[in-house]
């Protein structure tokens, strides 16, 4: 037995006892944002009983027992030097009720009891989008560019289903998310495994919310069961410049659906969840303001803390300091106007703290050198998908000189 006091060390996180991300590929990790190059097993030869007890599974939990910093663990800790709320304070705020599970631990890092409290398989890539931030890996639609057709990546684990029934009783929270969620029939078997076992977890999505149907599976009869819904609107743009930055999406048909459950499906809490990077810092504002003024965002809560870090040429530290100087002004001409909604008090400050930390994140470094690959990039996928950069987005003109 090792002890460990409940106040969590730095480099402490509930992670590895009440979760395992698992992947397209079958690779499976401590959480989504663990280095995605050093998985701690693959349930497609291991399975996911054997995979929770793995051997680098084991020494990370000996390693955050120790309060060592884990390889793996670099962004949040990056995040956490910038003040910007980490994955590991949400798992540490949102599972600490099974910190006895930890004390559980063996001297071999063992933890006897499966508990996936937090629960996120990602069954398949499939996807009708191809979003620049994105790939291959995430996306069947990218196989187009890449391959020249789609390529559909999904789990090949035989048992897995046999192993999720037996997870099911212990989840608290499932994620969705892929590729994209409501497109997979995985989907919908699942919420079907919970409802007929009279289960009904916290729902948490993070989707594209071009369809709400898959053939006669609509989800408005499967939410009607579940009281605590959460979906994260994944759009990085509004009006034309959201179908440049995710390709195949057509936005008339997500403010649609997006009215549909705001209107139809009230207890469901929308929150607005954008990648923050070259293609929208100096849109933010203007989405925020969308977001709040057509009420999709629940109590006008976002997630701000999504700042592009992979690929490296997306990223906002990419600005020359003119269009930096030219973000921070409309962000902070933004923040002014935040008085004229109905916010709370408590919500407002964080909402601004979110917004300064973007400012402080852009700032950061000056990664001006990586300019030449953002536009290498761009140019590609443009003349792959007949679209064009600089007429999307004119006032960014000076990255192609």
């Amino acid at each position: 037995m090792i002890e460990m006091e409940t106040e969590f060390p730095k480099y402490f996180c509930m992670a590895p006892w009440v979760h395992m991300s698992i992947w397209q590929t079958g690779d499976a990790y401590p959480c989504c944002i663990y280095d995605w190059q050093t998985p701690i097993g693959n349930i497609n030869q291991q399975g996911i009983y054997q995979t929770w007890n793995s051997q680098k599974m084991k020494q990370l939990r000996l390693e955050m027992l120790r309060n060592i910093p884990a390889q793996g663990c670099t962004k949040c800790f990056d995040y956490e030097k910038k003040g910007i709320l980490s994955y590991r304070h949400k798992m540490n705020k949102d599972y600490k009720h099974h910190f006895d599970l930890v004390k559980s631990t063996d001297e071999t890092g063992k933890v006897e009891k499966l508990n996936i409290a937090y629960f996120d398989v990602r069954f398949s890539n499939l996807c009708n989008m191809k979003c620049r931030s994105c790939g291959a890996h995430f996306s069947s639609k990218w196989g187009e560019d890449l391959y020249g057709s789609p390529k559909i990546i999904e789990i090949e684990y035989e048992n897995l289903w046999e192993e999720i029934d037996l997870l099911l009783p212990n989840v608290e929270e499932i994620y969705f998310t892929g590729g994209e969620s409501l497109f997979m029939p995985q989907h919908y078997k699942l919420l079907d495994k919970l409802i007929q076992k009279k289960l009904f977890p916290k729902l948490t999505y993070n989707s594209n919310a071009s369809r709400l149907n898959l053939k006669n599976n609509h989800v408005a009869d499967y939410w009607k069961y579940f009281t605590d819904i959460e979906f994260y609107i994944s759009f990085d743009q509004i009006y034309d410049k959201a179908e440049f930055a995710r390709h195949g999406q057509q936005w008339n048909i997500i403010y649609k659906n997006l009215m549909y459950i705001k209107n139809n499906l009230k207890h469901v809490k929308l929150r607005p969840n954008p990648t923050i990077s070259v293609l929208n810092i100096l849109d933010l504002a203007n989405i925020v303001k969308f977001c709040f003024d057509e009420k999709i965002s629940y109590k006008y809560q976002m997630n701000m803390n999504n700042l592009l870090i992979t690929p490296e040429y997306l990223s906002c530290t990419i600005l020359p300091k003119r269009l930096k100087q030219l973000a921070e002004e409309r962000i902070n001409f933004f923040i002014k106007e935040l008085k004229s909604y109905d916010i709370e008090k408590n919500n407002l400050e964080k909402l601004k703290h979110s917004f300064l930390k973007v400012i402080e994140f852009m700032y950061s470094a000056d990664n001006t050198h990586m300019i030449p690959i953002f536009k290498k990039e761009m140019q590609s996928l443009d003349k792959k998908r007949g679209e064009n950069f600089v007429k999307t987005y004119p006032e960014m003109t000076e990255l192609y000189d």
